[in-house]
């Protein structure tokens, strides 16, 4: 053998040693981390699966709650819509009642503004009537009027027993 051939068949067999000697020892547990790491993408991937199906299980009944969703949102506007009429009619009711109400008691206050009013209108006219009078007297009768009426009186409790 040539000497520039030499090195290079100890070279391989350096390499073939050192293949064969990580063959025999390392080739276990390479093999195990191999297995391990087949395993744990293994179980990833079934858990994709199963979290996949289970979304998709999700989604068909959330769609299936969205479809129901118009029917519940109509009923719910029904029931919302009836609730008002029923508030609505509530409230012209009490309206109503409260001007009943209201239309009484302007009709007594009128009333009762209209006997007072009457009241002071009399109380009025027979105070003008009472002053005319006393006019009307103190110009009939004059002070020889007077002092006669006085003599007249005078003379009438004189003549009692």
């Amino acid at each position: 053998m040539s000497e520039g051939l030499l090195p290079i068949v100890f070279k391989f067999t350096n390499f073939g040693i050192l293949v064969g000697v990580l063959y025999k020892y390392g080739s276990k547990p390479f093999k195990g981390y191999l297995q391990g790491r087949h395993s744990a993408v293994k179980d990833t991937v079934e858990e994709a699966e199963n979290l996949l199906r289970k979304a998709q299980e999700m989604k068909a009944a959330y769609e299936g709650r969205l479809a129901g969703l118009e029917a519940e949102i109509e009923t719910f506007r029904k029931s919302a819509l009836d609730q008002i009429e029923q508030e609505k009619n509530r409230i012209l009711g009490e309206a109503t009642e409260f001007a009943a109400r209201i239309r009484e008691q302007a009709t007594l206050a009128y009333e009762q503004e209209m006997k007072e009013a009457m009241a002071r209108v009399r109380a009025d006219i027979a105070a003008r009537t009472i002053a005319s009078a006393e006019k009307a007297v103190k110009d009939m009768f004059k002070k020889e009027d007077h002092d006669r009426l006085v003599e007249e009186f005078v003379e009438q409790v004189r003549r009692l027993p």
